[in-house]
């Protein structure tokens, strides 16, 4: 599998069933943020300030790195890397408005 087909799978991922499932990616980050928020706020492990939908996307990724160093490949870890970036890019342009 080539870069491009990678970023291009990632594509088909992000603009296709997922979003007809789960709705505006950003509002679903956004939502999946409050809610780590209040459960780290009441851990008392709330982070100096809250958590936003860039910051969830940029965790995603961290998860697909972390799952893409054990056991054999599956070109599945990068194709949702390259996805989750784009989303985290997304979301951090909407923050931005």
């Amino acid at each position: 599998m080539t870069a491009s087909d990678i970023i291009t799978a990632a594509g088909i991922l992000v603009g296709g069933d997922r979003k007809a499932a789960y709705g505006d990616v950003v509002s679903g980050l956004t939502r999946i943020a409050i809610y780590w928020n209040a459960h780290l706020h009441a851990t008392r492990n709330a982070p100096p300030s809250a958590l936003t939908a860039e910051d969830v996307a940029k965790f995603m990724v961290l998860l697909k790195l972390a799952r893409s160093e054990t056991g054999p490949i599956r070109m599945d870890n990068y194709i949702d890397m390259a996805g989750w970036s784009g989303i985290a890019g997304e979301a951090a342009a909407h923050i931005s408005e």
